[in-house]
């Protein structure tokens, strides 16, 4: 299996294991930590050794406070807080394969999910777009070099949250092939979150093109299916892997902690 997992505390590790830690995300895209027992205070410090947190939503005021357990650690919950407000990401329907930010060059690379309680039936996928590229043949390979195109979003299209407004942004294309800091190279295909050719293809090209790269890269051979448990910690690497978390009716009991972060700290 691609991804990484830990059998040990993560609360016990040195600086410069978790500083290891956010390497290995970056050469194995996922790293997994079962039976933690962190509180937010807990999981800031850590991830703070690894990198730079963000420490707001971009939102107002009133949202931040709804989000967030401490700043730049958000509820990821249906679960209503005192002022009667659920935490990000909280219906129950599906939340379809995505990525963070995917119109930002300078985004935060790295996406942390801590499983306080709920989630045992619960579960998320991650896609392998390093395998994935790997694996397409070699003209297509050549041709998705030289590729960019506009991201953005549109309300419904991966999640019905609120939070997002329909945005296409053109001035800041995005490369479809990436090699990340530890020299892996693979696709950045968030093809929900992607509308429109800039360079690379024709108009007319690129919707057979994007239809293939999207039903390749959906394969089974490249996606990891994470089944929760309470105490789980998942952090993942945003540009050559998306993810998507599934239907789940208990939404409403299940709560997770979300943050976002770079590597910063762990490349001095």
């Amino acid at each position: 299996m691609w991804h990484k997992e830990y059998d040990v505390d993560i609360k016990k590790m040195s600086n410069e294991e978790l500083k290891q830690v956010a390497r290995d995300i970056n050469k194995h895209l996922v790293v997994v930590f079962r039976n933690q027992n962190l509180t937010p205070e807990d999981e800031l410090m850590i991830a703070s050794v690894m990198g730079n947190v963000k420490a707001n939503t971009g939102e107002s005021t009133s949202a931040k406070d709804n989000l967030s357990l401490v700043p730049g650690v958000l509820r990821v919950t249906g679960e209503l807080n005192d002022r009667g407000q659920p935490g990000l990401f909280g219906h129950e329907i599906e939340l379809d394969w995505h990525t963070h930010h995917p119109t930002e060059e300078n985004r935060w690379p790295f996406v942390w999910l801590y499983s306080e309680r709920g989630s045992e039936g619960s579960r998320t996928s991650w896609i392998n777009q390093v395998l994935a590229y790997n694996d397409l043949p070699k003209d297509i390979k050549e041709k998705v070099n030289e590729i960019t195109v506009a991201c953005g979003h549109k309300v419904g299209n991966f999640s019905p949250s609120e939070i997002f407004q329909d945005q296409i942004i053109y001035d800041n294309p995005q490369k479809i092939v990436r090699t990340n800091i530890e020299n892996l190279t693979g696709l950045y295909f968030p093809f929900l979150q992607i509308f429109d050719i800039i360079e690379g293809a024709t108009k007319e090209e690129w919707p057979e093109l994007y239809n293939y790269i999207k039903n390749h890269i959906l394969q089974e051979k490249y996606i990891m299916h994470h089944d929760w448990k309470d105490g789980d910690l998942v952090i993942s690497e945003q540009w050559l892997s998306i993810h998507k978390r599934w239907t789940f009716a208990d939404m409403k009991t299940r709560v997770l902690h979300r943050i976002a972060l770079d590597y910063e700290h762990s490349y001095v």
